[in-house]
């Protein structure tokens, strides 16, 4: 593929930069800001490079992109928010701003992935096309509706669950609730990728 090449150098730019980036906070921290900046467009670049080399042409590249950005933005909000809520654990006397902000930002991003399901299902998006809504009753109709139960509406309703959580500053119950769903993104982002590149089908 003409574009697996740059995608796999991106790859490895951004864990090598990052993880450079990570003993610089502890070491200089003059150079830890430029350095995640790199690291953070690298891993743009692989996104991009990802969705030229599998997205079949300029519509199925655009509409992958969209996929890869809203999986990304999925599965690192929640890992960052549940180890945000860790914080709140050994620092209880922190504010719960930042916990409430980061939860309903990745609230706002499930919200956005359950609605480009409908879309895509609804418009039968993805290499493979199909009829509207074909997806839900096709061959990968088991892995679609999954996807949808266990990678989107749940996590939607324990995004949910956890904002009113630390609002209340039961961060406990907050951090613990970010846990599952932790479980249910990655779960949903791996059914997601898996109805893509094996039925080619955008979910």
């Amino acid at each position: 593929m003409t574009w697996d090449a740059p995608r796999r150098a991106a790859l490895l730019a951004f864990c090598a930069v990052a993880a450079l980036a990570l003993v610089a906070r502890r070491v200089r921290r003059g150079v830890a800001g430029p350095m995640e900046l790199i690291a953070v467009s690298a891993g743009v670049l692989t996104l991009a490079f990802g969705a030229l080399a599998w997205g079949g042409g300029s519509f199925g590249t655009l509409g992958l992109l969209v996929e890869l950005s809203v999986l990304t933005a999925a599965t690192g909000g929640v890992f960052a928010a549940m180890i945000l809520g860790h914080w709140y654990l050994v620092t209880p006397k922190l504010p719960e701003a930042p916990l409430i902000l980061l939860s309903r930002a990745l609230l706002a991003v499930v919200s956005v992935q359950l609605v480009l399901f409908v879309a895509w299902v609804g418009s039968g998006a993805g290499p493979a096309g199909g009829a509207p809504f074909g997806a839900l009753t096709g061959e990968a109709a088991l892995f679609v509706w999954l996807r949808l139960i266990v990678g989107l509406v749940f996590p939607l309703i324990v995004c949910w669950a956890a904002v009113k959580t630390a609002q209340t500053r039961s961060m406990e119950s907050a951090t613990g609730l970010l846990y599952i769903n932790v479980g249910t993104i990655a779960a949903g982002t791996i059914l997601a990728a898996g109805v893509y590149f094996g039925y080619g089908l955008l979910v």
